[in-house]
């Protein structure tokens, strides 16, 4: 536990290396902390402005970059290993937030002031770049991963992706009905996501400036968004307003985009999409009762417990019944199991198939069980 702030810390940011970790707090003060010992490296003070104070590392680790988003157009640059100010900037309206990015590289930052974003050296303080376009104010920016396009987004729901060097608009993103709350590229920089207020994230493709897709659904505002590829697989991330935290599947092809929920934490429960249920064991009356109720499981069915130990799983008997091989029926051994494995949707039928097709299908899996004895 790292103590020392005197009153509501607000925002914290981990080194890149993940050794040290900046913390902002209302008394309008910046603490860095060494992450395993726990003391206080460093107090940074000068900000006047109490409220919305914001923190955050360049990616070398050098630099922190303080600055408030509420209020003021004071932002600071500290050396985090001496703790000193290296620079003060003032720029734009007091009145606006500020919002800061570093680039990928670490050598220039982008602030914004109002409708304005200008680009900065990040030693110097120098502004290179002044982009202009915005009608309102801008409260949310970041640059592609390849530092050449940096997006911007607006309190009145619209976004912009600038051409930085070219100092030029190359597209002007609508669909939103609200403000922006965050804005990310894709580790690829072929897309990129907002989320707004109004409830919704939308998936923006670059290249043609088009958006691919909408989330939706969600009760309350969506204020933050995250992209994450792992094995080739692509998912996002999103925090709600409402408290509820979900992940989302991006399956991208040619002509098409389609995003699906994978799983969503609401109010401290779980809320699990297309997944399977394996041997749940110890369920009271009343829970089973429930899970039938939702679907979640079927009517007990104990010759099919009894004979678990030889159980081919649905996947597996469809495969059967529309490829048979090797002049094997229906019902043919298709392989064994250590548990049941049926999906939501599969276990609902067991004990109540009435089409004809699913009649079948349930003799056929019984013959096969049956069969196994």
């Amino acid at each position: 536990m790292l103590i020392g702030h005197t009153m509501a810390v607000r925002n914290i940011s981990y080194s890149p290396d993940g050794d040290t970790l900046a913390s902002t707090c209302d008394r309008s003060t910046v603490r860095i902390w060494d992450v395993e010992s726990g003391e206080c490296c460093h107090k940074l003070t000068g900000h006047t402005i109490s409220g919305g104070l914001q923190v955050v590392y360049s990616p070398t680790g050098s630099q922190v970059i303080s600055y408030s988003s509420i209020l003021g157009n004071s932002v600071r640059i500290w050396d985090t290993e001496t703790g000193v100010c290296n620079m003060h900037l003032r720029s734009g309206d007091r009145y606006s937030g500020t919002i800061v990015a570093y680039s990928p590289q670490g050598n220039e930052f982008a602030s914004t002031s109002s409708s304005v974003i200008r680009v900065r050296d990040a030693i110097t303080g120098e502004c290179r770049h002044i982009l202009i376009g915005h009608g309102n104010p801008v409260n949310s920016v970041t640059y592609s991963p390849t530092a050449n396009q940096i997006v911007s987004g607006s309190t009145d729901g619209s976004l912009r992706v600038w051409d930085p060097e070219a100092r030029t608009c190359l597209w002007t993103l609508t669909g939103h009905t609200g403000r922006i709350n965050r804005i990310v590229y894709s580790p690829r920089g072929d897309f990129i996501v907002s989320a707004s207020i109004d409830k919704s994230a939308r998936l923006w493709e670059v290249t043609s400036g088009q958006c691919r897709a909408v989330i939706q659904g969600f009760q309350g505002a969506v204020n933050g968004i995250k992209w994450i590829e792992t094995s080739n697989v692509n998912y996002l991330a999103t925090a709600c307003q409402d408290g509820t935290v979900g992940i989302w599947r991006v399956s991208i092809g040619e002509d098409s985009c389609h995003v699906s929920l994978q799983w969503m934490v609401t109010n401290g429960g779980l809320n699990v999409h297309g997944a399977t249920i394996q041997d749940a064991h110890g369920l009271s009356e009343l829970n089973r009762q429930l899970l039938v109720q939702r679907g979640a499981v079927g009517e007990p069915a104990h010759r099919l417990r009894e004979a678990s130990k030889k159980v081919a799983t649905m996947a597996s008997v469809v495969s059967q019944l529309k490829a048979p091989s090797d002049g094997a029926g229906a019902g043919a051994e298709v392989g064994s199991a250590s548990s049941v494995s049926f999906s939501i949707q599969q276990l609902q039928w067991l004990e109540q198939a009435k089409d004809a097709a699913w009649q079948e299908l349930v003799a056929s899996i019984t013959k096969n069980i049956h069969g196994n004895e």
